[in-house]
């Protein structure tokens, strides 16, 4: 037998061989680290296998030879040389053939820790079960019998659900094995990178800053009803932060302070029960800065990661790059896209971060936000990690969603606690508006009334609605126009000079698409919403009197001529409708948004789960799991394409770097700043001012296209341009 310690796992380009790592230091430690992240979940002896024969393949004398040839070293290896040896699947095979069960749950892992998690079956080359079945070279070092537990650490709690908890530890096995690997390859061939890796201030040391903080602005914040009821939700979170891991959720008014206040909760409670890390999770990218920035400000700069496609970290910043990678960091702020698209991933690059989210404390921000037809697998993600991996999630919103068990909805979440102990008494209290229903109304008269307010904000529901009201009001300073069709950067400074002038007490009228009313920190004695869901009335209505300023904030909901776009907005309009006279002069109470929900949901009973991934993931009870088929789950599932407005000095700057580079990735991060999402219609109208530094990247440097009010403009300029 050839000698063991020719055996190695990766080659250092321009160093000797005897430098190089050995096959069998790699996966001794590759094992080590599996095992203990494994361990948070009690799996420890099923991450230590995984990473212990995870490489067996690269024991081949032909992978050996391959790696000797690429680095033009000529020894007796060289004359096995066959050409490139695929060596993820020997492990694979040599796991299921010692345990038809057990191996084959892992074997998934060690046959996807380079391309991805696999179908069992697909076709002749690419399925797991194929893959098995193909003559292979003969692993040539000496392996070790693996021992294998004789059941799942994990408790199974309905027969129906056993499959999706069997291909989901699996997941959470793939991801500490694939972490493992990346980080022990990277010590190997990138030592340096380790020093920027796990520097992070512990969750003890971000407690202290956090009361200090947060105690600085109780402080300059004064006394008034809406500071006091603040200081109510902050009580109940602390006192709620004493109880044993669980599903919590936590009924606060817009308004209320529970951003601050779920993040105590958080830092408590992980205290308490030595949480590894807190993830706060929030529905769109157009908030997710702010929130991000408030944590900062109250925990520091080098504490909070923040992981969603808009976040651009600064190219020296490899702490914050390396961490993204793999959520190893205190504070986590993301996306749900981001967080629940990982859950039914397949890719590595994924799915790397799963481990990390086990043992931590997950804050859900506007949980309503979660679209109702990927509701099921949504919720079947926090079941499981509470119930298995050691996580606290709280479900945080001032529309809570009507997403518990009952008997008419047996697909809902048990034994949900609510940490707001009296929450009638909170909405109440908490209430700082009176809400008007003006019926229908010509798009005229209501530009008419708008302009009647020094200070008024506006939502609808498309952008041509929008467009269409911004135009009807009268030329005069102060209005402002948003919506999704402006790029970030610009509509992040748009909504500074509205703060600015709402503060200055100037005249502001704004209209706007539905981005402004989940989470934007903004302030208007008037708002106008035109039909909607209760939940996104009752966020606008949150835009309206939020500080408590004036004695009652006025908001009035109106419906125009040609109504409700066809599909969401319609449908829940529709539900909502009928409650406006029950609930007329209490139409934001929690029993009102209550009733709205369950309406809604019980239309909607049948389309929870439009991707069919419960059912997919069902297989896992007989082992046969079709990964990649699961991975189709999106979020959000978009035919959009993004275009870049290169009108600014950075953005050109940017895009000229495009040209000479091999790999755009970190600039084209940077340009996400610029880009808007458009539809193929749209597309193909701009087509002809659109230039393409690159396959597959789209620049529009065309000024006239692009309204400095309005954002771009999808029409041609043929006199006066519009936005569709």
């Amino acid at each position: 037998m050839t000698d063991n310690k020719k055996y190695y796992a990766h080659s250092l380009p321009g160093k000797p061989i005897e430098e190089w790592q050995p096959l069998e230091n790699h996966l001794e430690n590759v094992a080590d680290l599996a095992a203990e992240f494994a361990e948070v979940f009690n799996a420890k002896s099923w991450g230590k296998l995984a990473g212990k024969n995870h490489d067996i393949g690269k024991g081949t004398l032909q992978w050996q030879a391959y790696l000797r040839k690429v680095n033009n070293i000529i020894d007796d290896f060289i004359k096995h040389f066959g050409g490139h040896v695929e060596h993820s699947i020997h492990g694979a095979e040599w796991l299921i053939n010692n345990s038809n069960e057990a191996g084959k749950l892992l074997s998934y892992c060690i046959a996807g820790h380079h391309g991805g998690l696999p179908n069992w079956i697909e076709d002749a080359s690419t399925g797991l079960m194929a893959r098995l079945k193909k003559n292979k070279p003969r692993v040539d070092m000496p392996l070790e019998k693996p021992e294998f537990e004789k059941k799942l650490p994990i408790q199974l709690d309905d027969p129906v659900r056993f499959g999706y908890q069997v291909q989901f530890f699996i997941r959470m096995i793939f991801s500490c094995l694939v972490d493992a690997d990346f980080l022990d390859t990277e010590a190997s061939l990138n030592p340096e990178k380790r020093v920027w890796r796990s520097s992070y201030p512990a969750l003890a040391t971000l407690k202290d800053r956090f009361w200090i903080a947060l105690n600085e602005i109780r402080k300059k914040s004064g006394i008034s009803i809406v500071n006091n009821q603040r200081e109510t939700v902050l009580k109940n979170c602390l006192k709620a932060a004493e109880k044993q891991p669980r599903l919590f959720s936590l009924t606060v008014p817009t308004g209320g302070g529970k951003t601050l206040s779920s993040m105590a909760f958080a830092m408590e409670h992980a205290a308490r029960f030595n949480k590894s890390r807190i993830i706060y999770v929030i529905p769109f990218t157009s908030i997710i800065e702010q929130n991000a920035e408030v944590f900062r400000n109250v925990i520091g700069i080098d504490a909070v990661l923040e992981h969603h496609c808009n976040f651009v970290p600064d190219d020296a910043d490899w702490k914050t790059r390396l961490a993204s990678e793999n959520w190893d960091a205190p504070v986590i702020v993301t996306t749900n896209v981001q967080f629940f698209d990982s859950f039914y991933a397949h890719k590595p690059s994924k799915c790397r971060k799963l481990h990390n989210v086990a043992n931590s404390v997950v804050i859900f921000d506007e949980v309503q936000a979660i679209p109702v037809e990927k509701l099921k697998p949504c919720m079947e993600v926090l079941k499981e990690l509470t119930f298995n991996y050691g996580v606290t999630a709280v479900l945080c919103t001032a529309t809570q969603p009507a997403i518990e068990y009952s008997a008419e909805f047996k697909d809902g979440l048990k034994d949900v606690s609510e940490i707001i102990e009296d929450i009638p008494s909170v909405f109440s209290t908490l209430k700082r508006t009176d809400e008007k229903c003006l019926g229908v109304i010509e798009k005229q008269d209501l530009a008419r009334q708008i302009a009647e307010n020094d200070q008024v904000l506006c939502i609808v529901n498309t952008r041509q609605h929008a467009l269409d009201l911004y135009n009807m009001l009268p030329d005069g300073d102060g209005d402002y126009h948003l919506s999704a069709l402006m790029y970030p950067l610009h509509r992040t400074r748009r909504l500074t000079d509205i703060r600015e002038r709402l503060n200055q007490n100037l005249k502001c009228r704004v209209i706007s698409t539905q981005l402004i009313e989940a989470g934007v920190d903004i302030d208007f004695p008037v708002v106008f919403r035109m039909a909607a869901g209760m939940d996104a009335i009752a966020q606008a209505a949150g835009r309206c009197n939020r500080e408590g300023r004036h004695s009652t904030g006025k908001v009035f909901i109106f419906k125009i001529p040609d109504g409700a776009p066809p599909g969401y907005f319609r449908q829940t309009m529709q539900c909502a409708e009928p409650l406006f006279d029950r609930f007329r002069s209490n139409l934001l109470s929690h029993e009102c948004i209550h009733e709205y929900f369950l309406n809604y949901y019980w239309l909607n009973n049948n389309r929870m789960d439009a991707d069919e991934v419960i059912e997919r993931c069902k297989a896992g009870s007989r082992g046969n799991i079709q990964f990649r088929d699961i991975a189709d789950f999106k979020m959000i599932k978009t035919a959009t394409i993004p275009i870049i407005i290169a009108l600014e000095d950075k953005a050109i700057s940017l895009i000229r770097q495009l040209d000479f580079m091999e790999y755009s990735g970190s600039v084209l991060r940077k340009l996400q700043q610029y880009t808007v999402q458009v539809y193929p219609f749209q597309f193909e109208e701009l087509r002809d001012w659109l230039e393409s530094p690159k396959p597959g990247i789209n620049v529009l440097r065309s000024p006239e296209l692009y309204s400095e009010k309005t954002g771009l403009l999808c029409n041609p300029p043929k006199g006066e341009a519009f936005i569709i």
